[in-house]
């Protein structure tokens, strides 16, 4: 009795979690486009080729998206106004 209920528990548990990370999923990918477009206007901007060629780069496109995305919502890194300016 009492593991069957410590099953449902951990069942719902788990099942929040899923609902959680089913959303922190389509949050991130809903939002790495605009992140992507405003990495590549930032390299525009700067006037940076390598920072430009960071974002056409396959795998490192979605960490570009990523940091333009952060760049989007809390405007960008001192580091990386360092290292392209």
């Amino acid at each position: 009795m009492i593991g069957r209920f410590f099953g449902a528990v951990i069942a719902v548990i788990a099942s929040i979690i899923a609902v959680i990370g089913m959303w922190a999923f389509y949050a991130i990918m809903f939002g790495m486009l605009p992140g992507w477009a405003y990495w590549m206007w930032m390299a525009i901007q700067f006037g940076s080729f390598g920072m430009f060629f960071f974002g056409l780069l396959g795998p490192f496109a979605m960490l570009a998206a990523l940091l333009g995305l952060w760049s989007l919502i809390f405007g960008p890194p001192l580091w990386l106004l360092h290292l392209v300016t």
